[in-house]
């Protein structure tokens, strides 16, 4: 196995200490013996959270950066992918626990075995329409989530678009797009940008059947009266963001795998 080998966990937390630690412990406890570390961006968190990281150095091959303000996840997770030093890099939301006991190795193993593989999530999309939304019948998924269509039977699925609740990317595409874009700002968007950015450069993206739990199914930051801070119309910037993505990939829009 060479030295880089393995994978690198960008997760961007900002307070939710809460959920941060399941979702930490989670990864912790079922994960295989493939290397891997954690890259923690901490977006302006209290101190209750950088203590928690700090107590759990010697469990975990650890890289904690904290910023003094918030941000947002997009930047964040690119402070991830400057760092990361492993061939696959992981971005996982902090209220997402797995669920199922060696998922790290599963999903290295899908992705190792097909190298036309540019992105594997836990989640996605088989069809985006022309406006920049997605089909939400077309759902792939194995997640223990209530108001979701039944979890895939098949063990990988094809799809056009691997949802931003994590994802893994093969170094070989990040070396060719040098991160997410952006453009789109705070949040919203950036996970259906780099899965068509995948597709553009010659890959294609799939979902592992791994279980796990999307705890806010949709982000447990934006539903924070906190959020209104950095976000004042969320709505609002998911249609910015939704016009800018269909503006961007309009030579490929629709897609549908």
């Amino acid at each position: 196995m060479k030295d880089n080998s393995g994978v690198s966990i960008i997760i961007a937390v900002w307070n939710q200490l809460a959920y941060t630690k399941l979702a930490v412990e989670s990864i912790l406890k079922n994960s295989t013996t493939i290397p891997f570390e954690l890259v923690i961006i901490d977006n302006g968190s209290s101190r209750d959270v950088k203590t928690y990281f700090d107590s759990i150095k010697t469990k975990a091959d650890l890289n904690y950066i904290r910023n003094e303000e918030n941000l947002g996840p997009i930047r964040a997770i690119n402070q991830g992918i400057k760092v990361a030093r492993y061939d696959y890099v992981m971005v996982i939301h902090n209220d997402v626990i797995i669920l199922e006991n060696g998922w790290l190795q599963k999903i290295v193993s899908v992705m190792d075995g097909d190298p036309r593989i540019g992105i594997a999530g836990l989640a996605g999309r088989k069809e985006i329409y022309r406006t920049g939304c997605v089909n939400e019948n077309s759902l792939k998924h194995s997640l223990q989530n209530e108001d979701l269509n039944p979890p895939m039977e098949e063990d990988v699925a094809e799809v056009a678009v691997v949802d931003g609740l994590c994802f893994v990317m093969r170094r070989e595409l990040l070396d060719r797009i040098k991160g997410l874009d952006e453009t789109y700002g705070y949040m919203h968007c950036y996970d259906l940008d780099t899965s068509l950015t995948s597709i553009e450069a010659g890959f294609k993206n799939v979902v592992v059947k791994i279980g796990a739990m999307h705890i806010a199914n949709g982000g447990i930051t934006r539903k924070l009266r906190e959020y209104k801070q950095f976000v004042k119309d969320d709505y609002g910037l998911l249609k910015k963001n939704c016009k800018i993505l269909s503006r961007k990939w309009r030579h490929m829009l629709p897609l549908k795998i």
